[in-house]
């Protein structure tokens, strides 16, 4: 029933020192000048000029923040102008020192190559150790503010326009700073021929930017400068929407790394917080080498917390460097979903000791083909011709490849009317040939599972006189039932007809049907190794049960599964058997369906106290990804009676859980239901085959609790009409009924968008 593997990003990461995410920043938006764009950037719009501002800093839900100028006075400390307006481009002319946080750092070349390069910041501290295991003080980038007790000379020009003067001479840092730097090893000198990064943290608002500002000092020049630009923002926020730490006000990739840089690191647990390292293996989390052989991942943070990031599952395949890394060449093809980066291509260019250890964390360098003291030898061996071959050719996901030379088509459903038994035609074809598959003789079939489903009823699936004691979809095999039609299609007939309600439960089955084909294939896919499963994606029709050749009502449409596969790349479940098609999931996961059957096996039974858990995929979805906020941690049985538990520990949302559109349409979250949503069951009675004695949650308050779990929520939802203990029929003869929609309509009062801050 359900293989779900522990997979989430952390996403709270608060009191943490690392930060990724957010929005933009940069230097194009109206009512400022700002100077030249990037290189293969648009130019931005003229700007407007801001109008005063009515409302004060502090209750800015928006800012539009710029830097304008930034120079060096005759002592090489920065001076920078900037402005700063609201969502309605009007002046914000009351921001204080206090609200503000600013850093400075050099972009220093690499030998390999014009395009490489790493960042180091020029205000560091000296941190002493003090938890963990380490015993010697580490620099580490930082800012100017009042807070550090570290700050230059703010000014206010008016109308929204301020300027900064940083204490830091970029030629007279503190000795003690220098005296450290030369011990690790860093070069924290002054070069104004190298490319300068400032930027600024605004903190004490609701709304957040960090602005930053290339340039060469120089020349002055900010136009076509050598910068680094690995990833995108808004690349991290397909997943994170945003991921903002540090009190969630550092949400701009680019001002990440003016702090987490090569000479930054933690001394407490003596790991790097090198942005490139520190990222990816808290991605990579679990899976980390270290980690398996038993050494926890481990960043202290804010006040000496621990953040212990050897639980964090990515919820795809670690090898997609392009859903972070974007560039021209790797990220072709992608342009529609993905935000490309002038260097985004480097992950695939330039083999590092430092990125590519951070994944391959038992790489012993100083013994990997007889010793790399540096990265200059890398591509003698990570390259196209090389021993190891390209890095990108190293980074293939060869299950999504050969998942690509397969797809399924449904091109006939007949016999589809009540007391008929449903005849699929289908086939299988290689879409990059266009060659069909003869799924009965070819050899890459051989240990395949390819199945063919139907269920009813699409406005909400049951599946009700399935002659079965759960509410599943009826299925059979079409490697072992299918008859070829001589043209590269096939059919198949289901073994059971389409309930007419003369047999037990004695309900007929009505309006549409769904069919379905899902399965996998077993394949080797690298010489030497064993087979792998390969996913068939999944596909679906719809068929009509009142009329013979009439026209089919499809299942309503809540959540795209395009904005599933934006944190997870492929949806692949159930032993790859289940991929890639919502429809087909809700077939099974539908509000009857439960894990009873299940739970009899499981050994150890789950710790919930349940006879049976929903797996109605509306509450079941919702519980696995609000596991952080649940007060009682989901449990679901799956094949082979194993319990799997989301709690806090196993699953971590990378983003806003109140965002309902990350994952729904438009009009798929709000309220009122869908016409026909049923209830979901909770109990199935003492009749397994029959919904009559079911007992059920009333729709709206089982979506609702689903996440608001806790015994307060549940107490408002029954305030409101919402039951726990009910069953259809109350439902449906009007004896149960449930309010929620007085308020919680759209365009009420406490619209579900209102509530959930996306309005």
């Amino acid at each position: 029933m359900l293989t779900f593997t522990r997979s989430w990003i952390l996403a709270g990461l608060l009191g943490l020192l690392v930060a990724c995410g957010g929005g933009g920043g940069g230097n194009s938006a109206p009512g400022v000048n700002p100077g030249p764009p990037p290189p293969n950037e648009p130019i931005p719009p003229p700007p407007i000029p801001p109008t005063p501002s009515p409302n004060p800093y502090s209750e800015a839900q928006v800012l539009n923040a710029f830097i304008t100028d930034a120079a060096l006075n005759s002592d090489n400390q920065p001076v920078i102008k900037f402005q700063l307006s609201d969502g309605n481009n009007a002046a914000i002319t009351d921001l204080a020192v206090e609200d503000v946080r600013f850093v400075i750092s050099k972009l220093e070349t690499s030998p390999l190559g014009s395009s490489t390069g790493t960042w180091q910041s020029y205000v560091n501290v000296i941190a002493q150790p003090q938890v963990g295991i380490g015993t010697v003080p580490q620099l580490q980038g930082t800012f100017e503010s009042v807070s550090s007790r570290n700050i230059g000379e703010f000014t206010n020009l008016g109308a929204g326009n301020y300027s900064y003067r940083y204490l830091t001479s970029l030629t007279n840092l503190p000795a003690d700073v220098l005296a450290q730097a030369e011990v690790e090893g860093l070069d924290l000198g002054y070069n104004p021929n190298l490319t300068h990064r400032v930027a600024i943290q605004f903190d004490n608002a609701p709304g957040k930017a960090n602005p930053n500002r290339d340039w060469i000092p120089a020349t002055g020049a900010t136009n076509g400068v050598f910068s680094m630009d690995i990833a995108a923002t808004a690349n991290c926020n397909r997943c994170h929407d945003p991921l903002a730490v540090h009190g969630g006000s550092r949400q701009d990739v680019k001002y990440c790394v003016t702090c987490h840089n090569a000479g930054s690191v933690d001394p407490d647990s003596t790991n790097t917080v090198d942005f490139k390292v520190m990222i990816h293996k808290i991605h990579r989390g679990a899976n980390l080498p270290s980690v398996q052989a038993g050494q926890p991942y481990v960043i202290y943070g804010f006040r000496n917390s621990p953040n212990d990031y050897s639980h964090v599952h990515f919820p795809q395949d670690i090898r997609n460097c392009v859903n972070c890394h974007v560039g021209s060449a790797t990220g072709a093809g992608l342009e529609q979903t993905l935000t490309e980066t002038s260097q985004g291509d480097n992950w695939s260019l330039y083999a590092t000791q430092a990125a590519c250890g951070s994944c391959h964390d038992d790489v012993d360098f100083a013994r990997h083909r007889g010793g790399q003291t540096d990265d200059s030898k890398c591509d003698s061996c990570h390259s196209t011709g090389g021993a190891a071959g390209s890095i990108q050719d190293s980074h293939r996901i060869l299950t999504v490849e050969a998942s690509s030379k397969f797809m399924a088509e449904i091109l006939a459903i007949d016999s589809s009317m009540q007391g008929e038994k449903p005849v699929v035609s289908f086939k299988i074809t290689n879409p990059q040939t266009g060659e069909d598959y003869d799924i009965l003789t070819d050899p890459v079939f051989t240990g395949a599972s390819i199945n063919v489903r139907t269920a009813w009823n699409t406005t909400d699936f049951t599946n009700t006189g399935n002659g079965a004691n759960n509410a599943s979809s009826v299925s059979v095999s079409a490697l072992t039932q299918s008859v070829a039609n001589g043209d590269g299609s096939f059919n198949v007939t289901l073994p059971l007809a389409i309930p007419d309600g003369s047999q037990s439960p004695f309900i007929p089955a009505t309006g549409s049907g769904a069919a379905v084909i899902e399965g996998r294939l077993s394949m080797v896919l690298e010489q030497g190794e064993p087979a792998t499963q390969v996913p068939l994606t999944n596909v679906h029709a719809f068929f009509s049960i009142d009329e013979p050749d009439g026209e089919p009502v499809p299942r309503r449409t809540s959540v795209e599964l395009d904005n599933c596969l934006s944190c997870h790349q492929v949806l692949s479940l159930h032993g790859s058997n289940r991929t890639d098609d919502i429809d087909s999931c809700v077939t099974c996961h539908n509000p009857r369906n439960t894990d009873l059957a299940r739970r009899a096996t499981a050994n150890p039974p789950p710790t919930d106290g349940k006879s049976e858990e929903s797996i109605d995929f509306k509450t079941m979805v919702h519980g696995i990804h609000a596991a952080g906020m649940r007060e009682n941690p989901l449990q679901v049985v799956g094949f082979g009676g194993t319990v799997y538990v989301f709690d806090e520990e196993a699953v971590q949302y990378p983003g806003n859980l109140a965002n309902c559109v990350a994952c729904h349409t438009e009009s798929g979250y709000t309220l009122p239901l869908a016409s026909g949503v049923l209830a979901t069951t909770i109990n199935t009675g003492a009749d397994l085959q029959s919904p009559v004695d079911d007992t059920v949650v009333t729709p709206i308050t089982s979506a609702c609790s689903s996440c608001h779990d806790g015994a307060e929520s549940a107490s408002h939802m029954v305030l409101q009409g919402g039951s726990f203990n009910t069953t259809q029929a109350a439902i449906d003869d009007g004896t149960v009924v449930e309010t929620c929609n007085v308020c919680h309509a759209a365009g009420r009062t406490s619209d579900v968008s209102v509530v959930h801050g996306l309005q």
